[in-house]
């Protein structure tokens, strides 16, 4: 698979930095705590985020930000769920566009 995502409906390419509201929203122990992540894109129609996460071989989450000005308490929250590879990131962004049509 070519390392390029192609966008569909109901995901965007942005250049928006969220990083920000997930550090504000994630537990010390939630799973993407301590890691260093770039916004990547996000979907138009409710607050889940695309993320790569910027390790020695990248991997990838999307999180479901909760606007929440405060850290949770529970680690399940925001919701998050890790892709290893862009080819599963793309498989999401294809089952989310055949659900949204």
């Amino acid at each position: 698979m070519k390392d390029v995502i192609t966008y569909k409906h109901p995901w965007y390419e942005t250049d928006q930095d969220l990083t920000k509201q997930l550090k504000i929203e994630i537990a010390s122990h939630h799973v993407l705590a301590d890691k260093k992540v770039k916004t990547i894109a996000r979907r138009d129609d409710n607050d889940d985020v695309l993320y790569e996460i910027l390790d020695k071989n990248p991997t990838y989450a999307i999180v479901h930000l909760t606007w929440k000005q405060s850290k949770h308490t529970d680690t399940t929250w925001p919701r998050t769920r890790i892709f290893k590879s862009l080819q599963e990131v793309q498989e999401q962004i294809n089952r989310d566009n055949l659900n949204w049509e």
